[in-house]
């Protein structure tokens, strides 16, 4: 995290500190409390004003650890919560090509943005790493990994375009139905206090929104929205048909990415309209996701907390 964020981060932390004794126990408030309260209010606001612009986000610079093991990857993401190991299809699927290409990797239990301003991202021998396909590229020539091995150019080439589709298109979809309509499931599945709520998940979907406008599908209406997830999602049942995944009898690297992105669906978005076409529509994806998720994720229910009972 850069020096400019950890401070801003600091300034909220003791602005919300105080904010608190102020509506649990006024009485104990002294006037350098409130002095600090005003300060640390004016100074949020604009530094927070300043890094709209992006600009610190996009060009901070990250601090990597110097007792690093060479050859080992440290993820960064979102970490666990009760319904899944990462709320970002990135993250699950960066995780899980770790786990499909037998790379070893040590999970970090801190929540801090990446080179580009994002998660997930990795460190490697003394590097920071961004983007989850460009890391995965990136360990594919380190580590001498193919997962594609047994696939033609054709075969490439449709894995590809199916991962663009649920990655450029689709994911718009389920961002919108997962932290937009369904905001206070978002809230449960956290675990979070109403301070991270409104001060973190609050700007985020506005982010959300914000993006979504200048992709071009936040213009589309609602109906014409879900008309074109759905479309998707058809699609790739379609596809898959009764094969065991995406391309063939073994997974290959487009599953790591079609199960990140499906097993938000599944374990993040019960009661939606996405929820019912897996569930309902496609079974096919259905059990697809549950197969990657006992074939790689043995840990799933130690990470999450969860139970038989729970799920």
């Amino acid at each position: 995290m850069s020096g400019f964020v950890q401070s801003l981060w600091e300034a909220v932390g003791t602005l919300f500190q105080t904010f608190e004794q102020l509506l649990t126990d006024p009485a104990q408030l002294s006037c350098d409390d409130l002095v600090v309260l005003g300060a640390c209010s004016v100074c949020v606001t604009v530094a927070v004003l300043w890094a709209c612009s992006g600009e610190e986000l996009r060009t901070q610079k990250v601090k990597v650890r110097a007792d690093f093991t060479p050859g080992k990857v440290y993820y960064h993401g979102i970490p666990p919560v009760r319904a899944i190991p990462c709320l970002s299809p990135f993250g699950l699927k960066l995780e899980t090509y770790l786990r499909m290409a037998d790379i070893p990797y040590e999970p970090s239990t801190e929540m801090a943005m990446g080179p580009k301003g994002k998660l997930p991202w990795i460190e490697y021998n003394g590097q920071a790493m961004g983007d989850s396909n460009l890391i995965i590229e990136f360990l594919n020539k380190e580590k001498g990994v193919d997962l594609n091995r047994s696939l033609h150019d054709a075969d490439r080439a449709v894995s590809r375009a199916f991962v663009k589709m649920l990655e450029e298109n689709t994911y718009w979809g389920g961002a919108k139905c997962k932290m937009i309509d369904n905001q206070d499931k978002i809230q449960e599945l956290w675990e979070v206090s109403w301070f991270i709520f409104f001060f973190y998940l609050k700007p985020a979907i506005k982010t959300i929104k914000k993006n979504m406008w200048a992709h071009g599908i936040g213009r589309h209406s609602d109906a014409e929205l879900e008309a074109i997830v759905e479309k998707d999602v058809r699609a790739l049942s379609d596809f898959l048909g009764s094969k065991l995944y995406l391309m063939g009898d073994e997974p290959t690297e487009a599953d790591a990415a079609v199960f990140g992105f499906l097993a938000q669906i599944l374990w993040t978005m019960p009661g939606t309209y996405m929820y019912r076409i897996v569930t309902e529509d496609c079974p096919n994806l259905q059990a697809y996701t549950i197969r990657m998720k006992e074939r790689y994720w043995p840990d799933w229910d130690q990470l999450t907390g969860n139970t038989k009972k729970d799920q």
